[in-house]
């Protein structure tokens, strides 16, 4: 094994710059992508100014529902003057002054004359930020009046124990944390539940990560075109193992060597996108290695030149792309032909398997080639 390293390291060295590139490429764009575009939506956001003339809980819990949504931007303003001149020189789409006295007047049921406006002709923002603002003013009024009713219920009826107004809007609270009402699904009598298979190669870093992987892996095994040419096979003749068991010793060093890649790309995850650690993660991508190498390989043997080969890799990858969701919808296609999304290679990280098709295809048809490859050496001998 000591002598197929230091081989490998000779030929590495020669191109050092470019395998560690193609080392590198799936972290490095990844990160580059998902800062990009988290970049482009800031920018591309509505920024909407917010004044605080009271900082009540409730206030306060206004503003940040306003800043969670995904389109405005929200800007802290602490002078009413130079919010109006902001919004008059367009710096603010339209602005909102949260009132003196809007806690009180939301636990008194009251719903008008909450918060103040401004805006221009071109405030393209201020009408669907209105409806937001009124539907949670809405929210909370009506919790308020719940637990209004609730507490006269019990003086009504001579309770001895009456729950505060406290107690009643920290309950509800609790209700919709637990019932998850709003993204509660409802079926019909004798419906069947319908699974999600469509791949989101965006939801997470892994996604992405998972097919620039792919792509780089081709790249990075462009060794198996330079050793197959006749004159490097040459010197196996007196070698005391085969060309197929060097393809193989080599095939598992660099899949080692990239798999030690991943984990250093699960630290980074880890401090970049607050990825958790975990055993069932890990066996994810060991899988993952392991098929995407078997996989490539498989690939790489069936070509003697480079540029052919690159050429199908690249289309390889945008196939997977599509067969992904990426590009089209595919869940109709994934409903009536099940095996597509099974033979995705990159399912395993997708969809947190500990398999794909690839999984089990790859080490037969690795086999077979192998066995094969024994006998035609034993023939011709």
């Amino acid at each position: 094994m000591m002598d197929i390293i230091q081989t490998r390291w000779l030929h590495i060295k020669k191109q050092l710059l470019s395998v560690l590139f193609w080392a590198v490429f799936p972290l490095l764009f990844t990160w580059l992508l998902i800062s990009g575009t988290e970049i482009v939506q800031d920018q591309s956001s509505i920024p909407v100014g917010v004044m605080l003339e009271e900082e009540s809980e409730l206030a306060v819990q206004l503003k940040e529902k306003l800043d969670s949504s995904e389109f405005i931007r929200v800007v802290d303003i602490d002078n009413e003057t130079e919010m109006r001149q902001m919004v008059a020189t367009h710096e603010l789409d339209s602005a909102f002054v949260i009132q003196e006295g809007y806690a009180d007047a939301i636990q008194a049921g009251q719903r008008n004359q909450l918060v103040t406006s401004y805006r221009t002709d071109l405030s393209m923002g201020y009408t669907p930020v209105v409806e937001m603002i009124a539907s949670f003013v809405q929210e909370d009024s009506g919790k308020s009046r719940a637990a209004y009713t609730v507490m006269n219920l019990g003086e009504a009826l001579n309770r001895s124990s009456i729950p505060s107004y406290d107690e009643i809007i920290n309950e509800i609270h609790a209700i919709e944390a637990s019932e998850n009402l709003i993204f509660t699904d409802f079926y019909l009598l004798g419906e069947e539940t319908q699974d999600d298979t469509g791949f989101s190669l965006f939801q997470n870093p892994w996604g992405l990560w998972s097919l620039f992987t792919l792509l780089s892996t081709f790249f990075l095994f462009d060794w198996l075109i330079k050793e197959k040419n006749a004159l490097a096979r040459i010197r196996f003749t007196f070698n005391r193992f085969s060309f197929q068991t060097y393809l193989l010793y080599t095939l598992l060093l660099y899949s080692f060597g990239l798999f030690v890649l991943d984990m250093l790309t699960w630290g980074a995850f880890s401090i970049l996108y607050n990825e958790s650690f975990s055993i069932p993660q890990w066996g994810y991508l060991v899988s993952f290695r392991l098929t995407i190498c078997m996989f490539v390989f498989l690939i790489g043997l069936a070509f003697n030149k480079q540029l052919p080969y690159y050429i199908t890799a690249v289309l390889i990858v945008l196939v997977t792309a599509i067969i992904s969701g990426i590009i089209l919808p595919m869940d109709g296609i994934y409903e009536n032909y099940p095996w597509v999304a099974a033979l995705n290679p990159l399912r395993q990280v997708v969809y947190e398997e500990a398999w794909s098709g690839w999984t089990f295809l790859a080490p037969i048809c690795l086999i077979i080639w192998y066995v094969k490859g024994v006998f035609k050496d034993a023939a011709a001998n």
